[in-house]
């Protein structure tokens, strides 16, 4: 019983991950775009994830998700990851930083 009274609270401030939406389905991340590349720069996404995951996995998951739904917003279909970090089992949030682009 005492087990699960801790495990309860522990479960709320565990991150859940993030569905893709449908338009994200097509985004892709990309190598840095040479200076010659049709791809059109879109801006920088910053993404700020839970404050808690299971896993640095399931953490790493959902940011991902997250930057190809906001990339899928912007109407981009690809990004350029610049920085994720992430935590785990700790009370700072996964952050995550990104290109975004719209590529032939």
């Amino acid at each position: 019983m005492k087990a699960l009274a801790l495990l309860v609270p522990l479960s709320l401030l565990a991150g859940c991950a993030t569905p893709i939406d449908p338009a994200a389905q097509q985004v892709r991340q990309i190598a840095p775009p040479a200076a010659n590349d049709p791809c059109r720069f879109l801006g920088v996404v910053d993404i700020v994830g839970n404050i808690n995951y299971w896993s640095v996995a399931e953490a790493k998951r959902d940011m991902l998700a997250r930057v190809r739904n906001e990339v899928a917003k912007r109407g981009g279909n690809a990004y350029v990851p610049t920085a994720t970090i992430v935590h785990g089992m700790s009370l700072s949030p996964a952050s995550a930083q990104a290109d975004a682009y719209a590529c032939p």
